[in-house]
């Protein structure tokens, strides 16, 4: 009798993708772990860096420095600061932010009527309109009015700003303020809000002289304002002398007065320098690449697993490999696992979306059927149930396998692994009907198709297998 050689087995490459799917616990709990590694590698690695960088001894270094050398720093570092300020200044300040050839502008006018009356019979009294004018004007240049108007109009601005957008010409018993802002729009909303507040403190200056205060028409344009065009230009000449300065006196200095000159400038501007402001922190991105190395290992490990595997893959494989009959497939009741279940539930309905699902006891008829007809064909009344870890199988399925097989006129013996046993071997020969299970996952290639060689050798009938999957 010709024995089975082995065979090389074909990759289904549909159970391959199915096995790395079912791994997606080990997908998340590595892709954790790599992440908080790479992560924690790369946090270490930059940590370390930046405590080299701040170790420098600086005091150290300034101590070695000449008199001369230490006011020349003190004089780069007042440079400097003096230019940070300029910057700052026109960069930010509101009036600097004002189109000088286009500058919008609101002109308020006021004009107060006094109740003062000239009597020339008796000792005349100091006329006191100038005074109560005078006493609006200074109002409207206080603070207080400053931080109201900015709160009442929404200003993103600061107080002593307000200052340079706000002016107040008085002249006798007349006023005239003037109001200007970079965003044209926001004009008539502080308009409105001075108005408020001037119409508010007329009650209160009447303690000065009783008087009526009367705005006249006001003035809405865009002027070209040459002093405010002269004011930014000195501004920007004057950032470019210092900074020609400041580039010369940097020029003529050693790495050491350097790395004194940046201390003492981040001391003088109050601020942190651009190394000290990015200190080390974990990485989004490293979590993320952690993340998917621990993934990818994993789905590797997984793959190599399936494909150089020893052990049954597939019940498919039981024709290709060792040409023997397919009698039947049963799944056994997988254990339920305690971390989302419910997630296994759903993928095995995809994956088993196009087959019918039958219960354990339908599957087991339907072997058991398969198996007692083709007893039936050649005239067999007795089968030997063995398989190369038949020690090792589910019980329950056995003895339902039994019951049928015998519920359906088949007598029934077992035994264990025909290839190491010899009592098994010698009763599987006297039965000569040899019905194998394997279990998928557990069978090894090699033992099956010992067994099967051993069968054959001797003479035996193999009727097929059951797979338990």
């Amino acid at each position: 009798m010709e024995t089975q050689e082995r065979m090389e087995r074909e990759i289904n490459l549909k159970d391959l993708f199915w096995g790395v799917i079912f791994g997606w616990r080990q997908m998340i709990c590595f892709g954790i772990l790599f992440a908080i590694l790479v992560s924690g590698m790369r946090y270490f690695l930059d940590v370390r860096s930046y405590d080299a960088q701040q170790n420098v001894d600086v005091e150290f270094e300034r101590g070695e420095l000449e008199e001369e050398d230490a006011r020349k720093i003190a004089d780069a570092v007042e440079v400097a600061a003096r230019k940070e300020g300029y910057e700052k200044y026109l960069d930010t300040a509101a009036i600097m932010q004002v189109d000088p050839y286009k500058k919008p502008v609101v002109g308020l006018q006021y004009y107060v009527d006094s109740d003062y009356v000239i009597n020339y019979t008796k000792d005349s009294k100091h006329d006191y309109t100038n005074d109560i004018m005078a006493m609006y004007a200074n109002y409207i240049k206080s603070g207080e009015v400053s931080q109201k108007v900015i709160e009442m109009a929404g200003l993103s601005i600061e107080s002593e700003e307000f200052s340079e957008l706000c002016s107040v010409e008085q002249t006798g018993s007349t006023m005239t303020i003037w109001i200007t802002y970079p965003k044209e729009d926001k004009l008539d909303t502080i308009a409105d809000a001075i108005r408020t507040l001037v119409s508010e403190k007329e009650p209160e200056l009447q303690t000065i002289g009783s008087h009526t205060l009367k705005e006249l028409e006001g003035y809405k344009n865009t002027v070209v304002d040459t002093s405010l065009l002269e004011r930014k230009t000195t501004i920007i000449n004057t950032i470019a002398s210092l900074d020609t300065q400041l580039t010369n006196a940097k020029s003529a200095m050693t790495p050491q007065q350097l790395s004194i000159y940046e201390e003492d400038l981040a001391k003088e501007i109050g601020e942190k320098e651009e190394e000290e402001e990015e200190a080390p922190g974990f990485s989004l991105k490293y979590l993320i690449l952690g993340a998917f190395v621990g993934i990818f290992l994993v789905c590797a490990w997984i793959a190599c697993r399936i494909i150089f595997t020893a052990k049954l893959q597939n019940a498919e494989e039981i024709r290709s490999l060792y040409g023997v009959r397919l009698i039947g497939e049963v799944e056994t009741p997988a254990g339920r696992k305690r971390f989302l279940p419910v997630i296994d539930d759903k993928l095995l309905a995809i994956k088993n979306r196009r087959k019918k699902k039958l219960t354990l006891d339908q599957q087991v008829k339907v072997a058991c059927a398969n198996a007692a007809v083709s007893c039936n064909q050649q005239g067999l009344d007795c089968v030997y149930l063995t398989g190369s870890e038949y020690d090792g199988l589910d019980k329950d399925i056995l003895g339902r396998m039994k019951k049928e097989l015998s519920a359906q006129g088949v007598q029934v013996k077992e035994g264990v692994n025909m290839f190491y046993d010899a009592a098994s071997l010698k009763n599987g020969i006297e039965v000569g009907n040899i019905l194998f299970v394997e279990q998928k996952n557990k069978s090894i290639y090699d033992e099956i198709s010992n067994e099967i060689n051993l069968v054959r050798e001797q003479g035996g009938n193999i009727l097929g297998m059951v797979v338990l999957a």
